[in-house]
């Protein structure tokens, strides 16, 4: 037998059988007490309206003030628990890789992240970019910010890493407009570490706990880190750009 690591639990896997396309991983945990009378829910099942948020009703006009004046805001509760389920699992059972700085070097000291950029392969991933688009227009029309796509990556952090200060666009770059993190952990306490600090545009920092099912979304162009975690940390890393969008076949 062979352990697959999952954010969810701990699954036993049988190495003839591996998660795949044709094998998705449980919408539920092991221990979730299901109605005998009804199918296993998979990844198979899954369906846009399942991603589907009102994002007018979760953004009031404070809110949007908030981001253009502060440069940043925080939802809670974004999807319902099906979406919320199956991006957990899919983010459990991921092939992740070495995350780069945009030099194309790797440097441990500044980031410990491992990452999978989210294509249409990706059941749940796909579908949260098709709602992250959704939202992006709603920008578009209250904001005129001319938001042309999104673009994701699943990301893990190991116990003992984090990501020192940065912006989330290059110097002389600013293709990113709006950045947003996607948090993907039951039950995160501060003992668990792993805070988003983010300085505002008045210079305040700010300590966002990575609780899961909540959306930090800021201005690409702040100041922020990941601190250290002292526990495996999951989350879906988000830009909304105005560039024209890329094939990211090399980043697979």
């Amino acid at each position: 037998m062979t352990k697959i690591i999952s954010n969810l639990d701990v699954t036993q896997l049988a190495i003839d059988n591996p998660i795949g396309k044709d094998n998705p991983p449980s919408l539920f945990p092991p221990n979730h007490i299901l109605d005998s009378n009804q199918p296993l829910l998979t990844q198979h099942l899954l369906q846009f309206s399942d991603f589907e948020v009102n994002w007018r009703n979760k953004l009031t006009d404070k809110q949007l003030d908030k981001l253009v004046n502060d440069g940043w805001l925080i939802i809670d509760n974004v999807f319902e628990q099906k979406a919320l389920l199956a991006l957990q699992a899919e983010s459990g059972f991921i092939d992740y890789r070495d995350a780069q700085l945009t030099a194309g070097i790797r440097i441990s000291d500044i980031r410990g992240d491992k990452i999978r950029w989210i294509t249409k392969d990706f059941f749940a991933g796909f579908y949260y970019l098709q709602s992250i688009n959704a939202l992006a227009a709603l920008f578009n029309q209250s904001l005129f910010v001319g938001i042309r796509h999104s673009e994701a990556h699943y990301a893990c952090y190991p116990v003992g890493f984090g990501y020192q200060w940065h912006s989330d666009n290059p110097v002389g770059r600013d293709e990113r407009v709006i950045s947003a993190v996607f948090y993907l952990n039951d039950d995160w306490t501060a003992n668990d570490g792993g805070a988003l600090e983010i300085v505002e545009k008045h210079g305040v920092h700010h300590n966002v706990m990575p609780v899961a099912n909540r959306l930090v979304i800021f201005d690409s162009d702040l100041q922020h880190q990941v601190q250290i975690a002292h526990r495996q940390r999951y989350s879906i890393a988000t830009w909304l750009r105005r560039d024209d969008a890329m094939v990211l076949v090399a980043l697979l």
